[in-house]
């Protein structure tokens, strides 16, 4: 019978659920029609998850670069905030497509493709994120999925917050957008300054 090594903490899908259930609270408080109101949840749940995604994203080469107590912690429980992006992911999802059928659309082939292929990253994920999968792929599998999956969801994002930043009308202030970008490309530069000192270190090592 199959067991997993580690018992996850509950503690960071409660946080998900408390911080989604404000988004929803806030958004109907705010707005008095349906649409508004999912309008309002869709964009600040996938807000909310991207933080979550970046905080992963960037958490290994954070504690590579500038260790501390708190660098160490994040990557020690990149797995569990992993976890976390994913089912706040999923209840944006949700939102989604409630939204479209609110309003009575479908969103266009390319986001459905693009986006739909980041889910099952996401999902694909979060389900071999466990001891048991990294001793049934191997670690070095494991590891190319995982980042093959992290860097396709990374590209999607940033495709939507460059696309709406590139638009000549744009739902919000461009500078919203433009942040959000930034932080994603402050994540991408850590991670490429973390590999390049290892491979320093390498090189040093091997003379």
């Amino acid at each position: 019978m199959m067991t997993v090594a580690r018992v996850y903490p509950r503690w960071p899908f409660f946080g998900v659920l408390a911080v989604v259930a404000a988004i929803v609270a806030g958004s109907l408080a705010a707005f008095e029609t349906a649409e508004a109101v999912l309008q309002h949840i869709t964009r600040y749940t996938a807000r909310f998850s991207f933080l979550i995604f970046v905080t992963v994203f960037a958490s290994g080469a954070l504690a590579a670069l500038f260790p501390s107590d708190v660098t160490r912690w994040l990557r020690r429980n990149r797995r569990y905030t992993g976890l976390s992006f994913a089912l706040a992911h999923f209840l944006h999802l949700i939102a989604i497509i409630a939204l479209f059928v609110t309003i009575g659309e479908m969103p266009g082939l390319v986001t459905i493709v693009g986006g739909g292929l980041a889910y099952l990253f996401i999902a694909a994920m979060a389900a071999t994120s466990n001891d048991w999968s990294v001793r049934k792929l191997g670690p070095k599998n494991w590891r190319r999925f995982h980042l093959a999956g992290v860097y396709y969801v990374w590209a999607i994002f940033m495709n939507s917050y460059l696309g709406r930043l590139a638009s000549d009308a744009p739902p919000e202030p461009k500078w919203i957008f433009a942040l959000t970008a930034g932080l994603g490309f402050a994540a991408l530069a850590l991670r490429i300054a973390a590999w390049l000192r290892k491979r320093r270190k390498s090189a040093l090592s091997a003379a």
